[in-house]
């Protein structure tokens, strides 16, 4: 079996990039997070904080597998989480809830919001932050529509799951290696791949700014809550949320 290659990385960018990303997540950090709050999948690239806030990490993967994942020993582990359901918090047990790059790896992104602000206070921010498609090695596959991820909301994505294997295939792999499959292999490996899937993390999804805010209004039909603000830097866009 073989697993998709490039699984997580977006495209590379210089320092000056990573330094606006740095300098706008903090800013935005700076005004709306406050408290004890959790952040989700931090990886090698915490969300910045100020000092009036702290944050708990939790993550799906352990501190040995992060190092081997991000090729770092500078990660953020934390302890071992759900990031699909956050099981194991009670309700609104945070200040704030920072969910960097991770949206995208799971498979029901609307299930995610909503469990999400469960475990949020009342009024407290929810921050994504979301890859902008066209600025990473997404930029060729289909956008996820919001019908797609209802469509995963009511089944928890079981539907589509040997779809997004086949996008990154097809779609993903020849970018970021230069190697196309056959079709006949495209099916072989995303057969086997949607049978294992918690072994080979994909994008399942993948949004431009207004694909992820149209998402984000049909998730705001199941659990109220408004977008309080939008901010692009680099390769990512910025949700800051807010529950009704």
């Amino acid at each position: 079996m073989t697993p998709p290659a490039g699984v997580e990385k977006c495209d590379p960018f210089d320092t000056n990039d990573e330094k606006q990303i740095h300098r706008l997540r903090f800013e935005v950090a700076r005004r709306y997070l406050s408290g004890v709050g959790l952040e989700v999948g931090a990886g090698a690239r915490p969300f910045p904080l100020p000092d009036h806030a702290q944050a708990i990490y939790g993550d799906i993967r352990d501190n040995d597998a992060l190092v081997k994942f991000f090729r770092t020993t500078e990660v953020i582990s934390g302890q071992l989480i759900d990031a699909q359901t956050l099981a194991g918090f009670p309700e609104n047990s945070f200040d704030f809830l920072v969910s960097a790059h991770v949206i995208e790896h799971l498979r029901d992104p609307l299930g995610a919001i909503v469990c999400g602000f469960r475990v949020l206070k009342a009024q407290r921010p929810f921050i994504i932050v979301v890859p902008e498609m066209g600025s990473t090695f997404d930029r060729n596959r289909p956008e996820t529509t919001v019908e797609h991820a209802l469509r995963d909301f009511r089944d928890g994505g079981e539907s589509t799951c040997f779809q997004a294997y086949e996008e990154h295939l097809r779609f993903v792999h020849p970018y970021l290696t230069g190697q196309h499959y056959e079709e006949s292999e495209i099916q072989r490996q995303a057969a086997e791949n949607t049978k294992r899937w918690r072994d080979f993390d994909v994008h399942f999804h993948a949004w431009t700014k207004a694909g992820f805010a149209a998402l984000l209004h049909a998730a705001a039909e199941i659990t109220p809550f408004r977008i309080e603000e939008t901010v692009t830097a680099a390769n990512e866009n910025i949700f800051v949320l807010r529950r009704e």
